[in-house]
């Protein structure tokens, strides 16, 4: 199971409040990781007692977990979580998303979870669990 976790930083405030944009980021990145949609595109506006706090957070949910996005006008700031229980081209996600939000820089966490998982096959748990030791 892959986690990979963006911080993008430097994006364009006028790009992350656009809510078509930010919709269409979230409905894309299912197909090019190939998974199956399980839900629609939700996205909201927030608005926080402190306003450089306001931006748009949303997710999709795919058959096998998640994407989500939180975008951070006032800062120019965007954290994208995609989460598969399915294998996915980690070096994709991270070109998509240099792509569509034009980051100057960018943090990239990428996670291994769930190594005990029954949905994993017995050998292939067994070694990434003696690796983990």
């Amino acid at each position: 199971m892959q986690h990979i976790m963006l911080d993008l930083y430097g994006c364009s405030p006028t790009l992350l409040t656009n809510e078509a944009f930010l919709r269409r980021v979230l409905d894309e990145y299912p197909d090019r990781i190939g998974m199956d949609k399980a839900s629609p595109v939700f996205l909201y506006d927030i608005k926080t007692s402190n306003p450089l706090d306001d931006g748009f957070s949303g997710f999709i949910i795919i058959a096998t977990s998640h994407v989500s996005l939180h975008a951070w006008p006032p800062y120019g700031m965007v954290n994208l979580d995609i989460f598969s229980c399915e294998p996915f081209d980690a070096q994709d996600v991270i070109r998509y998303a240099r792509l569509m939000f034009q980051p100057y820089d960018i943090e990239i966490n990428a996670v291994e979870r769930a190594l005990r998982s029954p949905r994993l096959p017995n050998a292939l748990r067994m070694q990434q669990q003696e690796e983990c030791v």
